[in-house]
């Protein structure tokens, strides 16, 4: 738990930068709301906004606790915290890191994008209404949100319990797949809301959420188990570079 404190406050300041996406969605659901019910008391945005961001710190908060306490009974690592705070000896070179770190994250960045719009696109009955990540400047606070607070709350968070309790159940090495499957559904099931909110309910949009975001979290997940929490943190802000900044559609 000595790293508590450091992570926890790296991920909130993280959490800050999707600020302006949140204020600006929140906005226009206030404004759908009032104009649909204009007798109704809705809080003012900034009130909104405070909330969530509340919520998502002591998320972060029980997500970082809970993975930092178990964490020593799973055999899953923070290399890199551990080999700053405590000298402790790196398993692999810094180079392979780098490159798996980095270079998975692209291509599964490419790979998503690729599937995206050669079958699920061609399949949305409705076209997107108000896309949150509205140019590559909120896609670039977006991918730090993502990659340092999504994988503090999925990776270091759920599929360490995971991981835990299945060791606990005496399944042995398939903890670790478990883990992985349990966080990576987590993940994407968490996209659902905001998908459902620019797409519109339909199965293609919960296929679709459920598929690409499933195989971005297993990945992270198997990051995680080889390299540490960081690999996971860096492969998902690369991906998430990829598909909301440089293959933003909107460009601006």
């Amino acid at each position: 738990m000595e790293h508590f404190w450091l992570i926890w406050l790296v991920s909130v300041l993280c959490a800050a930068c999707i600020i302006p996406v949140q204020s600006r969605t929140i906005r226009r659901q206030v404004q759908r709301q009032a104009a649909m019910y204009p007798a109704a008391k809705v809080p003012p945005v900034s009130v909104l906004v405070a909330l969530m961001m509340l919520q998502t710190c002591i998320f972060l908060a029980l997500g970082t606790a809970a993975g930092l306490w178990l964490l020593p009974s799973t055999g899953l690592r923070l290399w890199f915290v551990e080999h700053w705070s405590q000298k402790a000896t790196l398993p692999f070179s810094l180079p392979a890191f780098w490159a798996v770190s980095v270079v998975s994250g692209i291509v599964a960045g490419g790979v998503v994008a690729l599937v995206d719009r050669s079958f699920f696109q061609q399949q949305m009955t409705v076209k997107r209404r108000e896309d949150p990540i509205s140019n590559r400047f909120f896609g670039l606070l977006s991918s730090f949100y993502g990659g340092v607070c999504e994988e503090v709350l999925m990776r270091l968070g759920v599929m360490t319990v995971a991981v835990f309790l299945a060791q606990k159940l005496g399944l042995g090495g398939i903890s670790y797949w478990l883990g992985i499957a349990v966080a990576a559904i987590a993940f994407a099931c968490a996209h659902l809301p905001g998908n459902y909110m620019t797409y519109g309910k339909s199965s293609v949009v919960t296929r679709w959420t459920l598929l690409l975001n499933g195989m971005l979290g297993i990945l992270f997940g198997c990051l995680f188990w080889q390299y540490g929490l960081e690999a996971a943190i860096i492969s998902h802000f690369c991906a998430d570079i990829v598909l909301h900044v440089i293959l933003n559609k909107n460009r601006k």
